[in-house]
């Protein structure tokens, strides 16, 4: 039996209503191949959802950068879609649902990952692409760019113009926001650490720096963060 894994897509959030903590969007998107080569197909969700999901034995949690300590809140609704995999939470009243709230208005967190184990898929020589037929779904996980452990998923910043202007929200957001000091100061342990490895990026005098170079940097940054 395989390990658990995860897959993020750059999917921001649906529909936020700040006033009753309920927050809407996709935790995955049909029928694209993404660079894992892997394609889900619609139904390969219906199962897991019938048995695990809100109206099942609520078995799929709703957790922050995929970590199974920090629960934002409740899912109340979780189906498949022509698009792709809709959900709909209400955040808890807790700390960490408030600061996800916040996080979420001011732009820190906008993408969407989630944990999962292939029960069934097909690989389709001619399109080199591994059709994801059936899988098991354990959670789901709005993500920071930066994220809070080195499974999750690079999705956002595609360049080095990125990853600045994530540094210019981080920062902004540590000044300005009233989260509480435990957030904050995890956050600010993001942000040296990002800063600390895209800075020999941006002196160099070496050509733009490619995806894939990017893509260590910031996983570097994640690492350096506990």
């Amino acid at each position: 039996m395989s390990d658990k894994l995860h897959k993020g897509f750059d999917l921001s959030f649906k529909d936020i209503d700040t006033n009753k903590g309920i927050v809407t969007g996709y935790f995955a998107a049909f029928d694209t191949k993404d660079s894992d080569g892997d394609l889900i197909e619609k139904g390969s969700f219906q199962k897991t959802i019938q048995e695990r999901g809100p109206q099942g034995k609520q078995l799929i949690k709703w957790l922050l950068d995929h970590d199974k300590y920090k629960a934002i809140g409740k899912l109340t609704e979780l189906r498949e879609d022509n698009f792709g995999l809709y959900y709909e939470g209400k955040v808890g009243r807790h700390s960490l649902g408030k600061d996800f709230m916040l996080m979420v208005e001011d732009g820190i967190i906008n993408q969407h990952s989630f944990g999962y184990r292939i029960i069934k898929d097909q690989y389709d020589r001619d399109s080199n692409v591994n059709r994801i037929k059936e899988l098991m779904m354990f959670e789901g996980s709005p993500i920071q760019f930066l994220g809070a452990n080195q499974n999750t998923p690079i999705v956002g910043i595609k360049s080095l113009e990125d990853a600045m202007q994530m540094c210019e929200k981080l920062n902004k957001f540590i000044a300005t926001s009233e989260a509480t000091d435990e957030t904050l100061k995890q956050l600010d342990e993001k942000l040296k650490s990002l800063r600390m490895e895209i800075e020999p990026l941006i002196h160099s005098n070496s050509p733009e720096p490619t995806d894939e170079q990017i893509k260590e940097t910031i996983i570097k940054a994640f690492n350096n963060v506990r």
